[in-house]
């Protein structure tokens, strides 16, 4: 939900937002030697450009619910994993073992990121009805420092994964050797 002085139309919104993001970028340092992943020191960590809009956009402007449970995890880290673990627990009793949807669906379709799913094409998107099952079970692929203030500064719920950095380094030095 965004902050409703800031709305006056959506194009306006946008176009606001872009110029915004745009003057903010050129204050970030750039390493040079990662230019083909095109990094930007956000905050205290690298974060790709072709997200960079959306983690800020998310930061921003997402507003949790007090029911809500968020996956943070960093990237590589077992998040598969792990949504499919959380998703089977918490939604234990909503199905039969036949009729449960992680048979069918891929834990990344049931368990949706707010950052990259949500906030990657609309910096102000409606997550009232956004998850068919109650309470909401997102996921988020920030450090905990740099969750949305609503997600920290409340009651809700948070399941936050750690893993050892030298097998983050492979995972990710396996997927990347892999583009």
């Amino acid at each position: 939900m965004c902050n409703s002085s800031l709305v006056s139309t959506s194009h306006d919104v946008e176009e606001s937002w872009d110029d915004e993001f745009q003057q903010l970028v050129q204050t970030f340092p750039k390493d040079k030697s990662f230019t083909r992943m095109n990094l930007y020191f956000f905050q205290g960590f690298w974060c790709p450009s072709i997200v960079l809009k959306a983690v800020i956009s998310c930061q921003k402007h997402f507003q949790a619910f007090d029911s809500d449970i968020i996956i943070a995890t960093l990237p590589k880290c077992g998040t598969t994993s792990l949504k499919a673990l959380t998703f089977s627990t918490l939604y234990r009793n909503q199905f039969t073992r036949e009729k449960n949807p992680l048979l069918t669906y891929n834990p990344h379709s049931l368990v949706r990121f707010i950052d990259y799913d949500f906030y990657f094409n609309d910096t102000c998107p409606d997550l009232g009805n956004c998850t068919l099952y109650q309470p909401r079970l997102f996921s988020i692929h920030l450090p905990y420092a740099y969750l949305p203030t609503s997600i920290k500064d409340s009651n809700r719920k948070i399941v936050y994964l750690c893993r050892n950095p030298m097998d983050t380094l492979i995972s990710f030095w396996s997927f990347f050797s892999r583009l």
